[in-house]
């Protein structure tokens, strides 16, 4: 089956299936196997660069998909990743089971070359701990309804305690709106419009 879709801002369309990523230049018509690989996630595109998740790595490609480069180290593991003002953001553990102790964001500010790891601290602990319980329940047939949304300045998240924001490239958050009725909001973003609708999904 399909498990993401994915739009660059030339138009070519990749999606993520069970056997790795294929991608078209000609809106459909015919389809190339660019990545081999079950385990395929979200897609992140800025100034050119592409950045997927196969096989629990991020992965880098410079040429519109045609070959990729693994770019994470080999102790860790990442569950999705988002472009954010300057470079990108994922979320990574360095644990296959990715235990509450072990779940980290990590940034890049080399179009994906190398992350470095943000420390939760005391003052976010919750924040960055609580990712993984909601990770498998989110839709992935809505890859846009990711863990992490950028608007402006700010970065948004929503996990079981509500929404969250961050003004630092997500080295503190700020609890927003807290959740309802022990429900998860999805996140949908339409220009500087943050949507959000409580529902099964989240981060």
């Amino acid at each position: 089956g399909i498990y993401i879709t994915f739009e660059t801002a030339g138009g070519t369309i990749f999606i993520g299936t069970g056997r790795g990523f294929f991608k078209t230049t000609n809106e459909g018509k015919t389809w190339k196997h660019v990545r081999e690989g079950g385990l395929v996630g979200h897609l992140a595109e800025s100034n050119g660069v592409l950045l997927a998740i196969s096989m629990r790595k991020i992965i880098r490609s410079t040429d519109n998909g045609e070959s990729w480069v693994v770019t994470t180290s080999e102790d860790s593991v990442a569950f999705d990743v988002k472009p954010i003002k300057g470079g990108f953001v994922a979320i990574t553990s360095n644990s296959e089971s990715n235990t509450p102790n072990t779940s980290r964001l990590s940034t890049s500010y080399d179009s994906g070359k190398t992350w470095q790891r943000i420390d939760a601290g005391p003052h976010n602990r919750n924040f960055v701990d609580s990712i993984w319980r909601t990770w498998d329940n989110r839709p992935r047939i809505h890859p846009y309804m990711s863990s992490i949304n950028q608007v402006g300045e700010y970065l948004f998240c929503a996990h079981p305690h509500g929404i969250f924001k961050s003004s630092d490239n997500g080295k503190t958050w700020k609890l927003l709106l807290p959740s309802v009725d022990g429900k998860i909001f999805n996140l949908f973003v339409s220009g500087n419009v943050i949507y959000a609708i409580p529902g099964k999904g989240g981060c």
